[in-house]
């Protein structure tokens, strides 16, 4: 595992003070044999995924389940009202899970706790010194079993301090998002929402390549201030930070992944101290747990943080272009927040104002494109165009802007040939 640790100063003549931008890049590595992998998946099979949506989840499942092979253990689990295991536990590459998946058809209502328990269970059962995870896929809410979203998350944090991930994938608009987002987060592995049928299987194979190239589980970051004129610090990211009992701040980013580098940007406020040069304001900490050919290991790293304080500018291009996405993915979620309190003009001007903030950085990869998305969505706002599929959507790019996943903008983007939802 790889780490990067990126400055751009700002000097704020009003103030007398600077601010430090920070941009932590991890990168992780594949082993040169790819661990094992121990896979539920777990599949909804509810009233409301009847007909063209239940056929692409099994589409979809089917190459999943054939890409595995013998060394590595799957289990497929079905729920409506019942919960079924349709196929294993048992080693993977079997053409008898493929035609356990083809014969699934809808049932009744949503027991997503009840199949997703089943999943972690068989799971346990078969631990790998590699990949082990739940795939949940639905496309409706809990309405049966356990339906409180907090008592949802806690489980799937629970499975994942015994490194058991979840990953959750919602299809259409009917589910619910911040319950699936919350449970992946927690569960340490990904959220997917799927918008479109046509969309199923480039989902899932984000997933399948996410898996293959897994580098490293349980990676958080620790930020320690090491002086005393540092006041305050701005993470740019949504992303649940702790306060440790030293004062610290800690940040869990879940999975890393060898073909997607993972980043964590932060401002560190630092008051006037007059010109010191540099000096060291904080210490980087990085934990993980490594995936190698041979098992798991755990690894730190200590990065220490160290600023040029001499009342003048010290940018960085590649942290302040990477802030400006960071920014984006804050927009989304307050376009979201202000479009549900009913300020859709507000959503609109949220939009607007950082595809403003985008327009330097246009000729990179994926800008343009990101720009277009928003000017598109600030008119449907100002239309009073908004629908649960709106929320999903602009929250789902913000996670995706959030997490630098450059693939998956390109495979959810409303702007690729094909009907408007």
């Amino acid at each position: 595992m790889k780490t990067d640790v990126r400055l751009s100063t700002r000097f704020l003549t009003a103030q007398g003070a600077h601010q430090v931008g920070v941009l932590v890049t991890l990168a992780g590595e594949a082993p040169a044999r790819r661990a094992p992998i121990n896979v539920a998946l777990v599949l909804d099979r509810s009233g409301s995924m009847g007909g063209t949506p239940l056929a692409a989840a099994k589409e979809a499942a089917i190459r999943f389940a054939r890409f595995l092979g013998p060394d590595d253990r799957l289990t497929v689990v079905t729920f409506d009202d019942h919960v079924r295991t349709i196929f294993g536990p048992a080693p993977a590459g079997d053409d008898a899970a493929a035609e356990a998946i083809a014969a699934v058809h809808e049932g009744g209502s949503t027991n997503l706790s009840g199949g997703w328990l089943k999943g972690r269970a068989h799971v346990e059962e078969g631990f790998v010194e590699g990949v082990n995870r739940v795939v949940l896929l639905t496309d409706g809410m809990a309405n049966a079993g356990i339906i409180e979203p907090s008592k949802l998350v806690d489980l799937a944090r629970g499975a994942a301090t015994s490194r058991v991930s979840t990953t959750c994938i919602g299809f259409g608009a009917e589910f619910n998002e911040d319950l699936l987002r919350d449970m992946a987060a927690a569960g340490g592995a990904n959220y997917w929402y799927v918008e479109r049928d046509d969309q199923m299987s480039g989902i899932f194979d984000e997933e399948i390549e996410g898996l293959v190239a897994l580098a490293a589980q349980n990676l958080e970051v620790e930020v320690a201030l090491a002086h005393s004129a540092v006041a305050g610090v701005s993470f740019l990211q949504s992303y649940p930070v702790i306060r440790t009992a030293q004062g610290d701040f800690r940040v869990a980013l879940g999975d890393l992944y060898a073909t997607s580098p993972r980043s964590l940007g932060l401002f560190l406020h630092v008051n006037d101290v007059g010109a010191l040069g540099a000096t060291k304001i904080a210490e980087v900490r990085v934990t993980a747990d490594v995936v190698q050919p041979d098992g798991i290991a755990h690894e730190k790293l200590v990065l220490p943080v160290i600023a040029n304080l001499d009342g003048a500018d010290h940018v960085e291009p590649t942290v302040e272009r990477t802030f400006v996405r960071f920014e984006a993915a804050r927009a989304r979620e307050e376009a979201v927040r202000r479009a549900d309190a009913g300020d859709l003009g507000g959503a609109a001007q949220a939009l607007e104002q950082v595809s403003a903030t985008l327009s330097p950085y246009r000729a990179e990869p994926g800008v343009a494109e990101e720009m277009e998305d928003l000017a598109d969505s600030a008119q449907r706002l100002m239309a009073c165009d908004y629908s649960p599929l709106d929320r999903k959507y602009h929250g789902a790019r913000a996670m995706a802007l959030r997490d630098e996943k450059a693939a998956y903008l390109k495979k959810m983007s409303r702007r690729r040939p094909g009907p408007k939802p």
